[in-house]
This record gives C-alpha cells, structure tokens and sequence, in this order.
C-alpha cells in the first residue's frame, strides 16, 4: 500500500505547495491525471482540499465521496477555507497536507500498483 501522507508531506517539506503537495502524491496511478489545483482557487478553500477534491473527481468518485472527504477534514480541523485554517492553527499547514492525503487513500478510490 502506497503512504500517500507521507509522500505529500515530503512534497510539502521539500517546497511544494500545499496542493501541488496532495495533487502528487495522491496523483501516482491517475491516469486522468492533469494539474495541481491553486491554492484558494475555489471559495478560498485550502490547497489540499482542492486537490485532495479534484483526484477524488478524476478517479471516479462521486460527489458523495468529494462531501465525505470534507466532513472528515472538518471534523479534524474544523475549517476548509485557508484563510481560517492558518488563522486558526498557523503552521500547521504540512499536517493538513498530510492528513488530505491519508484520508483520500483510505476512501478507497485510489488503486494501488
């Protein structure tokens, strides 16, 4: 089983941003696979929700799944918006990165080699 956690942290250690971070990571066996979202592109959302949203989308998840994913990352952190989450908890922005990550793989959605 592939730690996609581990390597979306790594990314976001290394100098990615934060949804280019979860977009690689969790990007390995896409085949639909095309870029990184922008970080707050959409509603002002974190990086890592929009990335960690739009592989659910290319691997085939339903809207359901994209909606499970937010509960999950709300429950943990409360906020989806950037501008919430690091007002909240500044720099903590690699656990989100690794929590997208890590919760995408367990949705199931992604297949492994």
């Amino acid at each position: 089983m592939i730690d996609y956690e581990t390597i979306a942290r790594n990314n976001h250690s290394s100098g990615m941003n934060c949804a280019a971070a979860v977009y690689d990571a969790l990007g390995i066996n896409n085949p639909n696979k095309t870029e990184a979202p922008r970080p707050r592109a959409i509603e002002g959302k974190c990086g890592a929700v929009l990335a960690a949203e739009q592989v659910i989308r290319e691997a085939g998840g339903t809207e359901e799944d994209v909606a499970e994913f937010e509960k999950r990352f709300t429950e943990k952190y409360k906020h989806l918006k950037c501008s919430e989450l690091r007002g909240f908890l500044s720099g903590k922005c690699n656990d989100y990165v690794g929590f997208a990550a890590a919760e995408v793989g367990k949705m199931g959605i992604l297949s492994d080699p």
